[in-house]
């Protein structure tokens, strides 16, 4: 397992702060203007020996399991297998919380819009961040074992090394974890 006991991030956002904080990458995580300019292919947005992918999924019940999917076989290409259970575990949280508080309906069209999952890598680094087109924040509550949701992000602190959120203009946000 990677990132903290659960008991020892209790009540701590992955960079130390409050429940309800949201954290913010440094300005210069190398990864946060390719988030930012949409461009994760091969290019000036990237550092070299960097690799970055991006898939947009329909904002439908089986998107969750899609993203393990594409994440379990993208750490295999990587080399990073022993990431993989980690991996899947915070992104199939960041997409269904994506699916759950951060999409919109478009009732004339009856489509909503898509999510978008991005996986970067440099070195022994990995980002994973969650497109969606709300502005609603992500908020992170203490968790109650005694029901069945709201501990979604508290999981997320507790499998990855780090995460937050970057507002993305016009609207929406990316909601990133970081590893290694």
């Amino acid at each position: 397992m990677t990132g903290q006991p659960a008991r020892e991030s209790m009540g701590r956002l992955g960079n130390g702060e409050r429940p309800g904080a949201v954290s913010a990458p440094s300005p210069r995580a190398w990864w946060t203007s390719a988030l930012l300019s949409g461009s994760l292919h091969a290019s000036a947005a990237l550092p070299s020996r960097a690799d970055a992918l991006s898939w947009s999924l329909d904002a439908q019940p089986g998107a969750a399991g899609v993203a393990r999917g594409l994440c379990a076989g993208v750490l295999g290409e990587w080399h990073m297998p022993e990431r993989a259970a980690d991996v899947e575990l915070v992104v199939s949280e960041l997409v269904t919380n994506a699916l759950r508080h951060g999409r919109r309906v478009h009732p004339a069209a009856g489509t909503d819009d898509p999510i978008r999952l991005s996986m970067l890598r440099r070195g022994g680094e990995l980002v994973c961040a969650v497109r969606d087109l709300s502005d609603r924040m992500p908020e992170r509550r203490d968790p109650d074992f005694r029901f069945e949701c709201g501990r979604g992000l508290h999981l997320v602190a507790s499998f990855c090394s780090g995460w937050g959120v970057l507002p993305v203009l016009p609207a929406g946000k990316h909601v990133w974890a970081r590893f290694g």
